[in-house]
């Protein structure tokens, strides 16, 4: 597959609601007290969320309209962000992370626009998750999560959490990423004695005592 550079591709989103506003933060330090709407359906958890994302691309039951139903029901309902007017990713050879995502792009380009966007950024999310399995792991998404201010720490309730706080600008593979770092800050054991990434499909699962950790059972 050849690697383009090019300018980042857009998708418009329909704007349901114009008073869309995200949590003010208090004059009294980095420290946040978020109050959450009410949703119009009960939302995922952030790694239910995030792997149902990828779960639906991978089964290519993910299209538009399943795009903006999942992006209200687990983000703009919730209070994570605002919707976003506009979805975008950056063709592969953008950024310095592509060569572990790229194996996970399919041989031939989608010439749909929505769908050549779903996939890139599975194969971004993949490609970050894969790198917690490797030797030595390789966490800096972790970090870049956390410095682009995309997860903050902040009150929930009385409970100090790591939460999502994406822009309405930033990529989709960086909106879907930011729901699992929250989840991986919580509890990293978990993930480095369960995560599971298949090389060959990127199918994401947890299991305790896998065979092989890059490997499935579709593979």
């Amino acid at each position: 597959m050849s690697i383009q550079h090019s300018p980042r591709h857009l998708v418009g989103m329909k704007r349901f609601d114009s008073n869309d506003g995200m949590p003010v933060p208090s004059s009294g330090g980095s420290v946040r007290r978020f109050a959450t709407p009410s949703p119009a359906s009960q939302p995922s958890s952030p790694l239910a969320a995030a792997l149902s994302f990828l779960e639906g691309v991978a089964s290519h039951r993910m299209c538009k309209e399943e795009l903006r139903a999942w992006i209200d029901r687990n983000l703009v309902h919730t209070g994570t962000m605002p919707h976003p007017w506009h979805l975008h990713e950056p063709l592969f050879g953008a950024l310095p992370s592509d060569k572990h995502c790229s194996i996970f792009l399919p041989e031939v380009p989608p010439s749909d626009e929505t769908d050549a966007i779903l996939v890139r950024a599975r194969a971004r999310v993949v490609g970050h998750l894969r790198g917690l399995i490797q030797t030595p792991s390789d966490d800096r998404f972790l970090s870049a999560a956390i410095f682009t201010g995309r997860v903050r720490r902040a009150l929930v309730g009385d409970t100090m959490q790591w939460v999502a706080r994406p822009r309405s600008y930033d990529g989709l593979s960086d909106i879907v990423t930011c729901l699992f770092v929250t989840d991986i800050l919580g509890r990293r054991d978990f993930y480095e004695s369960n995560l599971c990434v298949c090389d060959t499909c990127g199918r994401v699962r947890f299991d305790p005592e896998p065979a092989q950790r890059n490997k499935c059972f579709f593979c």
